[in-house]
């Protein structure tokens, strides 16, 4: 049987941010709600833990005395799903809102929820990064990994007019988000494009990861950060498709009950799965890929793009089954976590960078550096929403007027 939370999506009021807007009132889907704020949170990890992830944190601008291998196999797991289920639930959403309320005010509400962010973000952002990243390098001795790369070219002073291509920085999730809306409603009135005969047969969803192994190839294993004003081709080719999923899934949610007995035999192969992934991943040591030497033969790229692909898929699946199993209760804390997602996911890195670069020095065990830069950014960002954002202008264009309790 349906649940019937998700069988009453037209219920009043769509409004949340990050294309993700959530019915209020006592229709209100808490856990799509809960998901988003442990998402967001394993961000916040995620970023938090590159510092200390041995080997991967030689890629990272601060690069941290201590390290451990539990921590980079961590953050690699977490990396596998999360902006997979990010990208489904704006899909689904998305659906939601067109259904509601029709292309036009579709169309206009991305335009105020991610163009206009990104666009008044963005400078600002960029002016932090740069302070943090000077304030590095003036604070630290030896500056280590990719700071220390930063260091000894400014010292080596190649080429003083020449200046390195902008990026979206981690503003890339908007960028992308902002055109799978408008392919989106492009195509909404397509009604031959959707796969309903692939849920009323699970066992072909088997064969349906194949469909993500051309863009994870052309991403390569770790999934980068699409980060040029260029858009390129596999975002487009993998989370793409997640978009998509999550669009089709509006309005058969019920299907998802066919696999909730099997949720834990869905987990228990992915971390079979991750295994082998882990272990055939390229090193990412910064010393290796300076010198060309951290890529993988052609039959191994394709092994690891083949369960990059099928652990993304179970993954995202297993967070939204264990997610209705065990979140559908509203929570006052995750409710105001996931509220305040759209602003922390706008000013933490920044903050996470500080936080790490001033630890550098200190020796402190690996994981009380963790959790301090974990949740210092945590605190600082959701202090600063209550106090700067909730009820100010910036909220009103992140997540739309709200009135006072």
């Amino acid at each position: 049987m349906a649940d019937d939370s998700l069988q009453r999506v037209d219920a009043p009021s769509v409004t949340r941010s990050l294309e993700m807007p959530v019915i209020s009132g006592p229709n209100r889907i808490h856990y799509l709600d809960n998901l988003r704020a442990i998402a967001m949170t394993l961000g916040v990890f995620l970023h938090a833990a590159l510092a200390y992830a041995n080997p991967a944190q030689s890629i990272w601008l601060a690069t941290d005395t201590t390290s451990s291998v539990a921590i980079d196999l961590s953050i690699w797991y977490v990396h596998l799903f999360r902006m997979s289920l990010f990208f489904l639930l704006a899909g689904y959403f998305a659906k939601v809102m067109i259904h509601r309320k029709g292309i036009k005010t579709f169309l206009w509400n991305r335009t105020v929820r991610l163009a206009f962010p990104f666009l008044l973000f963005y400078p600002c952002l960029l002016a932090a990064m740069t302070a943090v990243i000077v304030f590095s390098l003036s604070y630290l001795d030896e500056p280590k990994g990719l700071m220390g790369f930063i260091a000894a070219a400014a010292k080596e002073n190649q080429d003083p007019n020449r200046k390195e291509p902008l990026t979206t920085m981690h503003l890339w999730f908007l960028y992308y988000l902002f055109m799978f809306s408008i392919i989106g409603a492009l195509v909404s009135r397509l009604r031959w494009l959707n796969w309903d005969w692939t849920l009323k047969c699970p066992w072909l969803l088997g064969f349906l990861p194949i469909a993500l192994l051309p863009g994870s190839i052309l991403a390569g294993t770790p999934l980068p950060a699409p980060e040029s004003f260029i858009p390129i081709a596999w975002p487009f080719a993998f989370y793409g498709l997640f978009y998509w999923a999550g669009w089709q899934l509006y309005g058969r949610e019920h299907n998802l009950e066919q696999f909730a007995s099997a949720v834990w035999y869905i987990l228990a192969a992915s971390g079979l799965l991750f295994i082998p992934y882990y272990i055939y991943m390229p090193t990412l040591d910064l010393n290796l890929i300076t010198k060309g030497e951290a890529s993988l033969p052609l039959s191994c790229q394709v092994f690891e793009s083949l369960l990059t692909s099928y652990l993304a898929v179970s993954l995202t699946i297993a967070s939204l089954l264990l997610g209705k199993r065990y979140l559908c209760k509203q929570s006052p804390l995750l409710r105001f976590i996931s509220d305040s997602s759209y602003w922390v996911y706008l000013i933490h890195l920044p903050i996470v960078l500080f936080l790490q670069t001033v630890l550098i020095p200190l020796e402190w065990n690996v994981w009380a550096k963790l959790l301090l830069t974990m949740f210092g950014t945590i605190f600082l960002c959701l202090a600063s929403y209550l106090v700067f954002v909730r009820y100010t202008p910036i909220g009103w264009l992140l997540n739309g007027k709200r009135s006072f309790p």
